[in-house]
């Protein structure tokens, strides 16, 4: 039994190092779901310890007995529903926001993951003893990786939406998301609303309205933000506007300029788009944390899948190694015929 309690510390331990030193690496993400599973270790042998106790009392056993089965049925369903899911809403988003490459992510994947589940290993028995065999398992390990990854990803982003306890700041930075005319569009301002929540429980927090004037707006993103600010009753004097930035990368490097030395910030913008917004700015050597703005459902999931894949692209250059890496390893197998 001391071993199971050892691991199911060395679980715990490893995840509240992981997220008081450093929330914003996947390895967050990774730390957490060792937690849940030696977790479910330590409880499974609990429950073998004390295995006479439970028969001895039949109602406490088929309480325990029923909650596995739910657990089992939920994640034997749990692909099913996730592939419906993303194919719902990706007919959704093209319905709504038109057929467009960008609109077509959440729909893409769902049908990647239909041919990934169902297609993809009707094929696997034409690959037996020959070339493609190799090239089939090879393929397989990628898509495997990258829906881990997936899953770290997705984890680590919702570790970094939920704050205990409100962080103690000097500045918030609300990031652009594009105007309709001199106005912010809704998505906007989620993020203006999400940052002013913080600050009216925040004193002395300074609002930091980050966005330059695009080719087709007629004024700044800022200024149209700054003027929404002012309109919910924040001071102007309490409001900073960078107006020169174009992108996120510049958008936390500009105003972190317009910082007091040593000030903490945080980040205001769409939960979707949290996660990508702290790697740059860590990337950038600043520390921070994120807050996360609603979004309409249907527009979420297909966000999340083009924040993902701008992820990858942050980080290609572990992504290629991990890709080649598996390709050396096949490649091996083939030439000693493994």
């Amino acid at each position: 039994m001391l071993v199971f309690v050892s691991i199911f510390l060395v679980g715990i331990g490893w995840f509240a190092y992981t997220m008081r030193h450093e929330p914003r690496s996947l390895w967050a993400g990774v730390s957490f779901v060792t937690f849940l599973l030696t977790t479910v270790i330590f409880i499974a042998a609990i429950l073998m310890r004390y295995s006479e106790f439970l028969y001895a009392h039949q109602w406490l056993f088929f309480i325990i007995i029923f909650l596995a089965s739910i657990v089992t049925i939920c994640m034997v369903l749990w692909p099913f529903v996730l592939v419906s899911v993303f194919l719902y809403n990706g007919v959704k988003v093209i319905l709504n926001e038109g057929f467009k490459f960008h609109n077509l992510l959440s729909l893409g994947f769902g049908i990647f993951c239909i041919a990934y589940l169902v297609i993809w290993p009707m094929f696997g028995h034409f690959t037996d003893k020959n070339i493609w065999m190799y090239a089939y398992g090879y393929l397989g390990s990628v898509t495997v990786y990258f829906l881990l990854v997936m899953v770290m990803y997705t984890v680590t982003l919702t570790l970094n939406l939920v704050h205990l306890k409100l962080p103690k700041l000097d500045y918030i930075v609300v990031l652009g998301a594009g105007l309709n005319g001199t106005e912010v569009t809704p998505l906007l301002a989620a993020r203006i609303e999400r940052a002013i929540a913080v600050y009216r429980k925040t004193p002395g927090l300074k609002l930091i309205m980050s966005g330059g004037q695009g080719p087709d707006e007629v004024i700044a993103e800022g200024e149209a933000m700054r003027n929404y600010a002012l309109k919910q009753g924040i001071p102007a004097d309490d409001i900073i506007v960078e107006n020169k930035s174009t992108t996120t990368y510049e958008n936390i490097l500009f105003s972190h300029r317009l910082m007091a030395p040593n000030a903490k910030f945080g980040i205001a913008t769409n939960s979707y788009h949290v996660y990508r917004a702290l790697v740059i700015a860590k990337r950038q050597g600043l520390k921070c944390v994120g807050f996360g703005a609603k979004t309409r459902w249907y527009f979420t999931l297909n966000a999340f899948m083009r924040e993902y894949i701008a992820y990858l692209r942050i980080t290609y250059k572990l992504q290629l190694s991990v890709i080649l890496a598996l390709g050396v390893v096949y490649m091996a197998f083939a030439y000693l015929k493994i």
